[in-house]
């Protein structure tokens, strides 16, 4: 059986907090606007988003800029690599 520890949040847009996302300090930032917080370690990010009610994390969008995005449900990593294998991906 797999636990919320087990799962990464995904957004609507199909974007992961993934430990590729460090902004150009070297800091993972999380949390909602206006009261975001940075973290060094991924560890440290996920578990401020799992206490969260609802995940909320900043990426790179298409254009490079950093904007905030609302996790809609937890995956496993099993999943993220079985859609990465899927033809359609």
């Amino acid at each position: 059986m797999t636990t919320l520890i087990d799962k990464i949040p995904q957004a609507k847009d199909g974007s992961l907090f993934l430990p590729e996302l460090k902004n150009a300090s070297g800091l993972y930032t999380v949390g909602n606007k206006g009261d975001e917080q940075k973290f060094e370690r991924y560890a440290d990010a996920l578990a401020y988003l799992r206490a969260m009610p609802t995940p909320r994390w900043r990426r790179p969008n298409d254009n490079g800029n950093w904007g905030i995005v609302t996790g809609v449900r937890w995956i496993t990593p099993e999943q993220v690599l079985a859609a990465s294998r899927s033809p359609l991906a």
